[in-house]
């Protein structure tokens, strides 16, 4: 007996996860007389959604939760390869020109018991405020600019798992200050070699234009903070009659939040240290 995960179903499973409009789906065909699947992925489906759509499949059809069925295993080869594709942007174009024989030299044919893909796969992707980052977006992403506090976690590690609340309160303290990532480097091996991440949990700030900083310090939330707040940029600006409408007019334009201070000479005024 084989499964059949029609489009209709794959949409109403992504609309109670929470994406409000379709911008991927997956439509996997496994049947006795059907040995193949049929792909297809948007232009602006992110790792994320890619994630959670087969995170959701996983828990479903894995042949852990369906020992009845005879066919589980082979269909959950199927679903896995389909998720190996989609995330894979070098796979994704090689089958989106060749088909399956673009696919020839990469058969895969493994997965991860039910309770990884419960408990450890994703752990970070239901936090909006932490951004899991792959080798694909991660130079574009460090190079942007904005300050990265990251995470490079494997989710086997039971260290790691113990700092992700503490993570998630960190992400939520400096939302807005700067950016909060993580990689998994289980699923993403040649990234966390390439940053040369041999423990985990390692954790590092990023900056454009600045060598990575690691952090070696305890992991309570209060020194995290301590640490990444070490790295803010900031600058004051001493505003007066003749520049204040006009540059508060610019900030408004520009949507920049300011904090003002109002203070006279000889009150402890603000300075960029403080």
């Amino acid at each position: 007996m084989g499964v059949w995960l029609n489009k209709d179903d794959f949409l109403r499973d992504m609309k109670r996860i929470g994406l409000c409009l379709l911008i991927m789906f997956v439509v996997i065909v496994v049947g006795r007389n059907q040995n193949f699947y049929s792909t297809r992925r948007s232009k602006t489906a992110n790792s994320r959604e890619i994630r959670q759509a087969f995170k959701k499949l996983a828990l479903k059809l894995h042949p852990d939760k369906n020992p009845n069925n005879p066919n589980a295993h082979g269909d959950f080869l199927k679903i896995n390869r389909a998720y190996e594709v989609l995330k894979d942007e070098h796979l994704w174009k090689k089958y989106d020109k060749y088909g399956e024989k673009g696919l020839e030299d990469n058969q895969g044919g493994q997965y991860e018991s039910w309770s990884y893909y419960r408990y450890d796969f994703g752990i970070y992707d239901d936090d909006p405020e932490i951004i899991t980052l792959e080798r694909r977006e991660f130079d574009a992403a460090i190079n942007s600019g904005e300050l990265w506090f990251v995470n490079f976690y494997s989710p086997g590690c039971s260290h790691c798992h113990c700092l992700a609340p503490t993570w998630r309160e960190l992400a939520k303290e400096v939302d807005g200050l700067l950016r909060i990532g993580a990689v998994n480097c289980s699923d993403d091996r040649m990234l966390c070699q390439m940053k040369r991440v041999s423990s985990y949990p390692s954790l590092y700030i990023f900056r454009s234009g600045m060598a990575a900083v690691k952090y070696n310090g305890d992991r309570s939330k209060e020194s995290l903070v301590s640490f990444a707040m070490q790295h803010v940029r900031s600058t004051v600006l001493e505003l007066s009659t003749g520049n204040f409408v006009n540059t508060i007019e610019t900030a408004f334009a520009a949507g920049i939040s300011w904090l003002i201070t109002f203070c006279s000479k000889g009150e402890d005024c603000l300075t960029s240290q403080t």
